[in-house]
């Protein structure tokens, strides 16, 4: 080697290289059984098996028909609420699908299954007039469903050209979005669901018990026309515009160390470190905030107000700095089938192992 080169380096330059994030926890589901009480359909069936003696002996009684009623609703129920929790789209394509299949099974029902079964014992008759009737409410609230569905996705669109959607704006230690919302829980939805369907039912009884039952003889669509959208309309728009009345204008700031929602001016705050649950879904008629932590348990829903101008209202998309700030304060995240639902969970710390 020469006297003039110069000694080759031999150490080596290392590259720090940034730590992957880790994989969100996602929490471990609940018991089995618990998960099944939650089931709209797990309660249709019970409704069913419930009304079934009811018809097998012959003379109807108010409870087995309420039963069959409401156990229809169910099935309905949760054929929508499955359509909303997939992507707008294909929702509605399956919505779709489904609102024409229910009228083509409640045509079948009524018109040509009854003379199969004519030859048949008591017991099949019995379990074909728990279906036919349980198929009129389910199909009823699909039809209602897809009606409003549509209607909402119109007045989205006339929305999207009218005015853009609410938008983060700088406070004074953070971002502060202003939208309108109903504060109103999820259960405290479903029982007024529950409730206008109870109504309907009892709408639908009074019509049987006036016209003596011969209302049943003027074929599937008249009878679904006269008994369902003609008493389910009217209280599935009294029942939106009630909601609506209850909106108010509410604001959600994301300052550095704290959540602060505020509802018609009264204003809650949530530590991060003591944020249990946090739901925000941006979309569709189920927009929403749930916060609960801290001594608050709080849901809005935006998804059905209404701006002043008749616009619906919508929440802004989470920002990447408050997505942050949740997940350093310990909440595990996660998405909704169909990515239109922003979840974040406090996961209980696993105990140490020690031996």
């Amino acid at each position: 080697m020469s006297e003039h080169q110069a000694p080759r380096s031999t150490h080596h330059t290392v590259h720090s290289v940034a730590p992957s994030d880790p994989e969100p926890v996602r929490p471990e589901p609940g018991p089995a059984w618990r998960r099944i009480l939650h089931l709209p359909l797990f309660w249709a069936l019970v409704c069913g098996v419930l009304a079934v003696p009811g018809y097998l002996g012959g003379d109807l009684e108010f409870l087995s028909f309420l039963l069959t009623l409401v156990g229809g609703w169910l099935c309905g129920f949760s054929f929508v609420n499955a359509t909303l929790r997939m992507p707008d789209r294909r929702g509605l394509i399956v919505h779709i699908a489904g609102a024409v299949g229910a009228g083509l099974v409640l045509w079948l029902l009524i018109e040509e299954v009854p003379a199969l079964l004519a030859p048949k014992p008591n017991p099949a008759r019995a379990f074909l007039a728990v279906v036919q009737m349980a198929a009129v409410p389910a199909a009823g609230w699909v039809w209602l469903a897809l009606i409003g569905r549509v209607t909402a996705m119109i007045g989205a669109r006339d929305a999207a050209k009218a005015s853009s959607a609410p938008q983060w704006e700088a406070a004074e230690r953070g971002s502060l979005a202003r939208f309108r919302a109903v504060p109103l829980g999820t259960r405290t939805l479903a029982s007024w669901c529950i409730l206008t369907a109870v109504v309907v039912a009892i709408v639908i009884l009074v019509v049987l018990i006036a016209t003596g039952g011969t209302i049943l003889n003027v074929g599937p669509k008249l009878f679904l026309l006269l008994c369902v959208a003609v008493p389910g309309l009217p209280a599935y728009l009294l029942m939106s515009w009630l909601l609506r009345r209850r909106a108010v204008d509410c604001a959600v700031r994301f300052d550095a160390d704290r959540l602060r929602i505020e509802v018609a001016g009264a204003e809650r705050r949530i530590r991060y470190r003591e944020l249990e649950r946090l739901v925000w879904r941006t979309e569709g008629d189920f927009a929403r905030i749930e916060a609960r932590g801290s001594g608050v348990d709080l849901t809005l829903m935006a998804g059905i107000a209404r701006k002043p101008g008749g616009t619906p209202a919508a929440l802004p998309t989470l920002s990447r700095r408050g997505v942050r700030l949740l997940e350093e304060a310990g909440l595990a995240s996660r998405t909704l089938r169909g990515g239109r639902a922003l979840i974040f969970e406090r996961v209980p710390a696993a105990p140490d192992a020690r031996p």
